[in-house]
């Protein structure tokens, strides 16, 4: 198994190294970790980075795409105010221009030599966030998905694996046995499998309040998914107790939410929201061997926010210890 640690190309988080990957390769080998899942950014360039520490790439996320794939311009008109900033958000205007992005970004990877992909398979709208009333199904998600993937990405081409990541919102979440199945068979892509994110999977069960209890939920969840667990590749290993803030009542924030008109207040209202949910804190518990070991994945990405690097230092040593 590869431990890895996430950084992206965003300037916030190579400020972390004062834009140098130098520092960045030292950082690696001084913390004995045995390369990075990049977070790559479109316009980044690629002549600037190391190939040999880069092991996989997150491909981008769009968390309210499904309306913009089905070309459903009432819904788009509800959540975007102008032409514009539906532009801005999608970097186009049809479903043609996110199969190209998708393109762009696997020729990307396998430039960096990378050896796997990171895509999520997920569809939500800022509101439901707060009130979990959904009307979409998984299934509608993860079809959509199959579609786009399909055409994004080469059917006969055996480059990077291709890993679909959970979330906790409505597409995969590996609750569904049978739909984890199906979704996985249906991907044209030959060289294909899963990537489960432990908080992400936590999420699912709002009445978790230990690590113990999170071991217990994720043992039974993936050992229901019987042979279909022979796909999970990769792993997002950081933690998620979400007992005490999934039961509240967040009608307030979404109030909030809803009357701020100042869209980067928005956006920081719902940011706040999303990180109490999902803080990409360390899993700094025994149980978190445990975990690994049910899930026995190729790749072990330590998927934390640290403030620093020195404080990515100390996320890597509580995680290395909890595995030990």
């Amino acid at each position: 198994m590869k431990k890895l640690f996430h950084l992206s190309t965003t300037p916030k988080q190579l400020r972390l190294f004062e834009n140098e990957w130098e520092e960045i390769k030292a950082f690696v080998s001084k913390n004995k970790m045995d390369g990075i899942e990049l977070g790559l950014t479109m316009d980044y360039d690629l002549s600037l980075i190391p190939k040999e520490i880069i092991t996989g790439v997150h491909l981008s996320f769009y968390p309210m795409w499904l309306d913009f794939w089905r070309q459903d311009q009432e819904r788009l008109h509800e959540v975007f105010e102008s032409e514009e900033a539906m532009y801005a958000y999608y970097k186009g205007r049809k479903p043609e221009d996110l199969v190209a992005s998708y393109r762009k970004q696997y020729e990307r990877a396998k430039s960096l030599e990378a050896k796997y992909m990171v895509f999520h398979v997920s569809h939500i709208l800022p509101e439901d966030s707060f009130t979990y009333t959904f009307d979409y199904t998984d299934e509608e998600i993860m079809k959509a998905t199959i579609e786009l993937v399909n055409q994004a990405f080469p059917k006969e081409e055996d480059g990077p694996l291709l890993l679909f990541e959970n979330l906790w919102w409505p597409g995969l979440n590996y609750k569904d046995p049978k739909l984890t199945k199906w979704f996985i068979e249906q991907i044209e892509y030959p060289n294909k499998g899963y990537l489960v994110d432990v908080s992400h999977l936590i999420l699912t069960n709002n009445q978790i309040g230990t690590e113990k209890e999170a071991y217990y939920y994720i043992k039974q969840t993936i050992e229901a998914l019987g042979e279909t667990r022979k796909w999970i590749k990769g792993v997002h290993l950081n933690k998620a107790l979400p007992k005490r803030y999934m039961s509240r009542d967040h009608s307030h924030l979404l109030k909030k939410y809803q009357d701020t008109k100042d869209s980067k207040q928005k956006l920081a209202i719902l940011k706040k929201h999303i990180n109490a949910l999902d803080g990409h804190v360390p899993f700094d518990h025994p149980m978190a061997k445990k975990i690994i070991e049910i899930l026995n994945p190729l790749y072990c990405v330590y998927e934390t926010a640290p403030t620093s690097r020195y404080e990515l230092a100390y996320f890597i040593k509580k995680q290395n210890e909890a595995l030990s």
